[in-house]
């Protein structure tokens, strides 16, 4: 399972980099939105980000709650089933 994970922390790496500007050496699992500088209206242009590339099919009724970097691993896990 470990390098599932490792995939998908390097995927969101290169999103949190390219769309939002983070630097990639502060994009840990254990790393807050906060801590990367990500706003409010970036963390719901993420969710929708994520919602896109995993889920295109629905829409939610509510957005997921973003605050780590482990929360995004862990949403694109559950979606990978």
């Amino acid at each position: 399972m470990l390098f599932p994970l490792w995939q998908e922390l390097q995927q969101l790496t290169h999103l949190l980099t390219d769309r939002f500007g983070c630097d990639p050496e502060e994009i840990t699992m254990a790393a807050s939105l906060d801590d990367l500088n990500i706003t409010d209206d970036e963390r719901y242009d993420l969710a929708m980000l994520l919602w896109e590339m995993y889920i295109p099919a629905a829409l939610p009724d509510e957005w997921p709650l973003f605050e780590t970097v482990e929360d995004l691993v862990g949403f694109i896990e559950d979606q990978m089933g």
